[in-house]
């Protein structure tokens, strides 16, 4: 299956760059050195977004984390003059935090009511408390190598909202703590290859992610990833504008919810994101399980699912499935910026992921799970709103004629397409329909949105066993940053109601949560 990517990223990796091409009239023959990785808070990520929308940033919004040394690199480049004082004020804002997060250790406590929601990009996805710890940023820079590290420990009530019984202090436990935070980075030739542990964000939505999102614990594991988002010198490349590339592959930490569960399975991801004009942003995504116990496993195994060979199974085959995929591609286009006048800086994106694949020579994903959004800023890039609907049916997209049907779960992997029992992509699980409306106000820092739809299995975690709360689903949620004494205090509170199923521990047909983040430079 999806050939298509190993190609891309092929030809990727085809030409290892010596140096990096500006988009602006400084040119830089500089190589990134190695940095941890950085995913930035919603609200950095707005003022990301609103300058490459805005004054042309060069560098891709959907696509987290990235290096850190690549997001400042690209806001280096930009040189507003006294006129552009918001966009001082963004580009400002979002290297404070930079700063922050290289340079100074970290702690946050999140006191919260222990009830499930519906997690959207940089939100905490633990129905309950946690704390985290993470240090600051260690460099060494020598000839051609260069390294980077820092250590982070999470420690969280099981994010498992399903679970009523546990044992011990591991993945079955009710307090689970994990190196969430924790990257050690070797830089060299342009490119990171890295060991790490932390969540991606890949698609342009905001609320979903229809194959990697924030509704589900950490991946631990170890990849390679483009140094840089800069436009390649190579003339063969040079059309692809900013990018990047990243490829991981990690072990899952999944508690038994089936029997005969193939536990322990191998995620592979895969992403190549770029944008070759300053209005467009294109990306393409993969993400794979294989192995576990029970199946079959080792190298041969593993090459067989990372070149897409022996999958969807029919009655007649006489394989055995190597793995569970899915892939798809993602766009996001900007609007013409005669409109900013009556629109602000408005945009439309959409993301298709599929789970099977058609055709012999180079197979391409179908059976797409769909998502559509529009969003504008206004307030000279102060405030932003976002319309997103997200359909986790397969066969959803408004042309295909055939019956959907639920996606994130097949017949090899009972556990379905999750991470800690949590779904890996978004949050509103398998055969689900959301619609969220968004508001974000980033210069005080506040946040509100709404949701309506239906939801097939169940919201935020999975188990089969149970007939978990699902059906027609409303629901708000809203949150506040403080700064006092040194600290930012985040209270939140949010409200979800779903109509049939029934309630398990803190998965509850009605649920109101209230919470508190404190977070402190240490």
């Amino acid at each position: 299956m999806n050939n298509l990517y190993f190609l891309l990223c092929f030809l990727a990796l085809s030409w290892i760059p010596r140096g990096v091409q500006a988009q602006s009239p400084v040119q830089t023959n500089v190589t990134t050195g190695a940095s941890v990785p950085y995913t930035p808070s919603w609200t950095a990520r707005h003022y990301l977004q609103w300058l490459g929308d805005h004054a042309a940033l060069p560098l891709t919004g959907s696509h987290w984390p990235l290096p850190a040394a690549a997001v400042r690199q690209a806001l280096d480049q930009m040189a507003p003059t006294a006129a552009d004082a918001q966009v001082q004020a963004a580009r400002d804002h979002v290297l404070q935090e930079l700063d922050m997060a290289q340079n100074h250790a970290r702690g946050q406590l999140h006191l919260r009511s222990a009830s499930e929601g519906l997690h959207g990009y940089g939100e905490n996805y633990t129905p309950g408390s946690s704390a985290q710890l993470s240090s600051a940023e260690l460099r060494h820079s020598g000839g051609a190598v260069s390294m980077a590290g820092r250590l982070g420990v999470r420690v969280e009530a099981s994010p498992n909202s399903l679970q009523s019984q546990f044992s011990g202090a591991g993945k079955e436990g009710e307090f689970q703590a994990r190196p969430d935070g924790s990257a050690a980075v070797l830089g060299f030739g342009g490119w990171n290859v890295q060991a790490f542990s932390h969540r991606q964000w890949w698609g342009p939505g905001w609320q979903s992610s229809l194959v990697s999102g924030h509704n589900n614990p950490s991946w631990t594991g170890a990849g390679i990833q483009r140094a840089s988002v800069a436009p390649s010198v190579s003339a063969w490349l040079r059309w692809m504008g900013p990018w990047n590339l990243d490829i991981f592959v990690a072990k899952a930490q999944d508690p038994r919810v089936v029997e005969q569960q193939p536990q322990g399975f191998w995620f592979s991801g895969m992403r190549l994101t770029l944008k070759p004009q300053s209005w467009l942003e294109v990306g393409l995504s993969r993400g794979l399980q294989t192995g576990g116990a029970g199946r079959p496993s080792g190298v041969k195994n593993f090459a067989k699912s990372f070149f897409g060979q022996e999958l969807n199974k029919n009655p007649e085959d006489t394989f055995t499935d190597s793995s569970g995929q899915i892939a798809g591609y993602d766009v996001r286009a900007r609007c013409p910026r005669s409109w900013t006048g009556l629109l602000g800086s408005c945009a439309a994106y959409t993301q298709w992921m599929g789970e099977d694949a058609a055709g012999k020579g180079i197979p391409l994903p179908f059976k797409f799970m769909s998502l559509w959004g529009v969003e504008t800023t206004y307030g000279q890039g102060q405030y932003r709103v976002f319309a997103e609907w997200a359909n986790t049916n397969a066969y959803s997209l408004p042309w295909d004629t055939k019956d959907q049907f639920p996606g994130y779960v097949n017949g090899v992997y009972r556990q379905g397409y999750t991470q800690g029992s949590r779904w890996a992509g978004s949050a509103q699980g398998s055969g689900s329909e959301v619609l969220t409306v968004g508001w974000m106000d980033a210069a005080r820092q506040r946040m509100v949105k709404l949701h309506a739809g239906k939801v097939h299995t169940s919201l935020g975690a999975y188990d089969p066993r149970v007939s978990a709360p699902r059906g027609d689903l409303w629901g708000l949620s809203a949150s506040q940053v403080l700064s006092w004494k040194g600290m930012r205090l985040t209270p939140e509170l949010a409200y979800t109601e779903l109509s049939e199923g029934q309630d398990q521990r803190a998965n509850q047909r009605k649920s109101l949560r209230v919470g508190m983040v404190v977070a402190a430079t240490l």
